[in-house]
């Protein structure tokens, strides 16, 4: 009989295989228990979480994610949908950037903001869609988009230098971090030409920086 739940690791996160035969009902309380063996071994980090081997609905899934919060210290961050191994490598990135590893004051905001939207935090955001045109998302501390960035976008606004702004793709104009702007052109046989890609602007010892998230970025983090 397969296991009710495996549990696999990634870089700064879980995978949780699923058991689709059994009774949700009964795949929770394994889960639960799960969550109490494993405590003492997952302690308080941050993860990634992504569900794999059987369909859960919305009220299914919420149920998995608050047992993180019954049963765990885990902060869950966010919920990877499965296959995309680019945000494995972008929320590497993210917490390799945020040397505390402290989760307080973080939250996170679910769906797409539209023209007209201005999301503003005292801490740092996760935003689980894309920042359209006319959309802005104001953070005292760093921002994480897993989507792209058409819109405005700022990190830091207290001064904080530590602060970072992270994207699968942006395509907005510029980014600002502690009050410094990074323009997202280069020039490219003479034409200006946008920076597409997953991106993390930061402020190094040169100023305010702009670097793709590779693997081999990551592996040349001072931290």
């Amino acid at each position: 009989m397969k296991p009710a739940v495996t549990i696999k690791s990634f870089p700064n996160g879980l995978k949780l295989i699923l058991n689709d035969e059994m009774p949700f009902e009964e795949l929770y309380v394994a889960f639960a228990q799960k969550l109490i063996e494993s405590d003492r071994f997952l302690g308080d980090a941050r993860l990634v979480i992504t569900f794999e081997g059987r369909e859960l609905s919305e009220l299914e899934e919420r149920a998995l994610i608050e047992a993180f919060g019954e049963y765990s210290h885990v902060n869950v961050l966010c919920v990877m949908e499965k296959g995309k191994k680019q945000n494995e490598v972008f929320i590497q990135a993210a917490n390799a950037f945020s040397p505390s590893g402290k989760s307080e004051n973080s939250s996170v905001y679910k769906g797409t903001l539209h023209a007209g939207q201005n999301l503003e935090t005292e801490g740092s955001i996760v935003v689980l869609g894309d920042v359209n045109p006319g959309a802005s998302v104001t953070a005292v501390g760093s921002v994480v988009i897993l989507g792209t960035v058409y819109g405005d976008v700022s990190a830091g606004v207290k001064g904080d230098k530590g602060a970072f702004v992270a994207a699968l793709d942006i395509k907005a104009e510029a980014i600002s971090v502690s009050g410094m702007e990074c323009t997202m052109f280069t020039k490219n046989a003479g034409f200006l030409r946008k920076l597409a890609g997953a991106k993390i602007v930061y402020i190094g010892e040169e100023g305010i920086l702009c670097e793709d998230i590779t693997k081999e970025f990551l592996a040349e983090l001072p931290f």
